[in-house]
């Protein structure tokens, strides 16, 4: 489905890191948007949970469960954001699986404490597929209407690629390998002990991964301006493949929120079709 809405084409190299353009084979019809809506509500739960916890449930109880304990609130700008960067974050991941094909061991969404706040951490983790593995890599990803706004506080205002780029640098200069000891311990919790000794092996011989990092900028194609990747290309170089994918999508907060709207319906579906 996500191939006959976006197309993924690397870039002509020019900066100092390499650069994908994410763009739109067609305007996302009905099909697309009931598709968004499926890969969200299961990216929160895994539709094995949600038969386990709603059965026998009446569709009005399944569609309380959702806007009451599942998706973010609507009710303040915080909420707005919120929505947005976990919509952003579950798009990315299905590019990172399909066009990279990557594998991506967890959604980490499922994983919130709490509903109406971000997660804290590296935003994706992914690795190359087959039985050993040697490529890590650590993507930052950002959601924004418009990404020609600069942040922070005078003078040290800058683009979101810096932005990006700096928390990322963040993970990179990390210590401990704390992703790869967290699944670690994932996987041997789930007596998964073949899967938990290749992690395992990440946190005492990290010099044998290769380090992939990646920002993802999510953002309304007509708000693109060269300069957000201009101010970036000037940093030092400190992140060591670093990779940009730009997602253009026409008309962003519209798709956000009709994606959004009456979600709590893909999940009927769901079940349903069960």
């Amino acid at each position: 489905m996500i191939n006959n809405w976006l197309e993924h084409n690397e870039q002509v190299p020019s900066y100092s890191f390499r650069s994908v353009y994410v763009s739109e084979k067609a305007k996302p019809d009905n099909e697309t948007i009931k598709y968004l809506q499926e890969q969200i509500i299961t990216s929160y739960r895994n539709i094995d949970f949600y038969k386990y916890k709603l059965e026998g449930s009446s569709e009005a109880e399944i569609r309380s469960y959702v806007l009451d304990q599942v998706i973010p609130g609507d009710n303040s700008n915080f909420d707005k954001a919120v929505r947005q960067g976990d919509w952003g974050e579950i798009l990315s991941a299905l590019i990172v699986a399909y066009f990279q094909k990557l594998v991506i061991p967890i959604n980490k969404l499922q994983w919130k404490v709490n509903k109406d706040k971000a997660v804290f951490g590296t935003d994706l983790f992914a690795y190359n597929k087959g039985d050993s593995i040697t490529d890590l890599y650590y993507y930052e990803i950002k959601t924004k209407l418009d990404p020609t706004k600069k942040l922070g506080k005078s003078p040290n205002r800058s683009y979101i690629t810096v932005v990006a780029h700096n928390s990322l640098l963040k993970d990179e200069n990390s210590p401990t390998e704390a992703i790869a000891e967290f699944f670690e311990r994932l996987f041997f919790e789930k007596r998964n002990f073949d899967e938990a000794k290749k992690f395992k092996d990440m946190v005492k011989n990290p010099q044998n991964y290769k380090r992939n990092f990646e920002m993802f900028f999510i953002i309304d194609k007509d708000n693109f301006d060269m300069k957000i990747l201009d101010e970036l290309n000037v940093l030092p170089s400190q992140l060591d493949p670093l990779k940009v994918t730009l997602i253009f999508i026409e008309d962003l907060q519209n798709l956000v929120q009709n994606t959004w709207d009456d979600i709590e319906s893909a999940l009927v579906k769901l079940l349903k079709d069960e």
